[in-house]
């Protein structure tokens, strides 16, 4: 049997994935790009996961969504993190705030890993990859020690045991030749010897006869800046209790540059709760480095033209809407000016529509999210005045609204009024002159809920996929173009909705046309 060859049915498994996310769309498409390698299983919520495990065997990882109502991704990582049964559970977050100060408060709550949105299928497999690779080797390692302890008792014969050690030396290396990005190491606490897999003089340039068996070959080749902290950590874990150790820092390469490493570990003990083994995977996370770099970069300019184009865009326009609306009250203008005028007053509202949209993306995008500013609201109100507003200006539709219900709660009615817009506008661009719309709000026990329904073509599989995703728009069957919008309604519709604690999903078949659903708790 070679080296490397998995044996024993549990390698033979695919691992198990539990993914946790609110939206439908968003889990279709990582259940679609994970079912070919994994087992799958879906929640919607941090409380239905965390009730799963503790009446089920554990996944073997986590994909996990950072903005969800109810516990937010980081709440979830850090209840985790705090009960020792899934102390250990390998945790991909998926996020889309790109700051390196939202990634480390991510990797401080206890993900081990991240992605970021809009994220390639390649990637996410590759780190889910990754994770699973790493919780099957912590898996041996603890199974190893158990026989270890067995043999110690007894308990083994002679025969079982030498097969045990062969066993051992096999897997101990087998993900070194499986990974594509991972270095397994061992380091024996005791004697300070290291074993590396052959992978490490690959990925950092080193000959066989550079490469030191001791731990202090290894120390000399951290950067003198955080070579003192990660002795001190890496020691504090050993002395400790601690069952595994995760460090973040630069590794000298063979010539002379630094690599970007994250290191994560093991701790095998003995029955008086010794280190006695300490097993690991470093990974090169540099490329990952520089991208997160360039990514930061890019928001520092997207922020500062945004706020200056904001600026600069809303005074003009405002001293033109004053202007067209005082126009507007003259009994002097004739017809014709008048269709002007309210021309020009519409063109600079939507102008000024745009540029919120694009405040509020950039806000979203960015992790800081869209403020609010909460009071005593009756949705059915906001939505009377939002589609008063919108008849006027579409006298050829027919809008229809249903009310039900106790419609009060904390919400902001300024951006419930924006929600409105954005998904009554939507209806209106995709659904022919001839079909009405229809908006109705429901009250519920704990909750109020807002229906948008068109009868326009149904929306495609692959765009339906990510309508809530920036920059998508549909083609509106009836003229056969694309929207005039830049496809940010429906991200900020999500984004807000979230703001408020709530979700929002979409049906769309061919009988029924296509009704968006707001959920929006009555208080935060």
């Amino acid at each position: 049997m070679s080296l490397f060859t998995p044996s024993g049915p549990s390698l033979n498994l695919p691992p198990v994935v539990w993914v946790v996310d609110d939206s439908p769309l968003e889990v279709e498409a990582i259940r679609r790009e994970l079912a070919s390698a994994n087992r799958v299983e879906v929640f919607s919520n941090g409380e239905a996961l965390i009730e799963a495990l503790h009446q089920r065997e554990l996944p073997d990882v986590i994909v996990l969504d950072w903005y969800m109502p109810g516990m937010s991704g980081i709440e979830v990582c850090r209840y985790l993190r705090g009960n020792p049964t899934t102390a250990m559970l390998p945790i991909l977050l998926i996020t889309g705030n790109a700051r390196p100060e939202d990634v480390e408060e991510g990797l401080l709550a206890g993900a081990n890993d991240y992605v970021l949105k809009p994220f390639r299928a390649s990637e996410l497999l590759a780190r889910v990859h990754a994770l699973s690779r790493w919780e099957l080797q912590r898996k041996r390692a603890i199974a190893d020690e158990r026989a270890r302890r067995l043999r110690a008792e007894g308990t083994l014969s002679e025969v079982q045991a030498a097969e045990e050690r062969a066993r051992r030396s096999e897997l101990r290396y087998q993900l070194a030749a499986q990974a594509t990005r991972d270095v397994i190491w061992e380091w024996n606490p005791s004697t300070g010897e290291v074993l590396h897999s052959p992978s490490f003089r690959t990925y950092f340039g080193y000959k066989a006869e550079e490469v030191g068996s001791h731990i202090e070959w290894w120390w000399e080749r951290i950067h003198p800046e955080e070579r003192e902290r990660m002795m001190t950590t890496i020691q504090e874990g050993i002395t400790g209790t601690a069952q595994d150790w995760l460090g973040e820092y630069r590794l000298q390469h063979a010539n002379g540059t630094w690599v970007h490493v994250v290191n994560r570990c093991q701790i095998v003990r003995d029955a008086e709760g010794h280190a006695i083994q300490v097993v690991g995977a470093l990974q090169d996370v540099t490329e990952r480095k520089r991208m997160e770099a360039e990514a930061q970069e890019r928001a520092d300019f997207e922020r500062q033209l945004i706020g200056m184009v904001s600026h600069d865009l809303r005074n003009p326009l405002n001293a033109i809407l004053l202007a067209a609306t005082a126009i507007l009250k003259s009994e002097e203008l004739q017809e014709r000016q008048r269709r002007n005028v309210v021309r020009v007053l519409t063109s600079t509202e939507r102008a000024t529509r745009l540029i919120r949209d694009l405040l509020d993306f950039t806000r979203a995008r960015q992790g800081g999210g869209i403020p609010l500013n909460r009071r005593e609201t009756n949705l059915h109100e906001v939505v009377n005045t939002v589609m008063e507003e919108m008849q006027a200006t579409h006298v050829e539709r027919t809008l229809q609204v249903e009310h039900s219900g106790n419609g009060t709660g904390e919400w902001d009615p300024d951006r419930l009024a924006q929600v409105i817009t954005n998904l009554a506008g939507n209806a209106l661009q995709y659904s022919a002159p001839e079909t009405p719309i229809r908006v109705a709000t429901r009250g519920e026990v704990d909750a109020v809920v807002l229906e948008v329904h068109n009868l326009g073509a149904p929306i495609a599989p692959e765009v339906l996929s990510r309508i809530f995703e920036p920059m998508e728009r549909g083609t509106s069957t009836h003229t056969g173009q694309l929207g005039r919008s830049i496809g940010l309604g429906l991200f900020i519709v999500r984004h807000l909705v979230m703001a408020h604690g709530g979700r929002v999903s979409v049906r769309s078949v061919v009988d029924e046309g296509t009704t968006f659903t707001v959920l929006l708790p009555r208080k935060p």
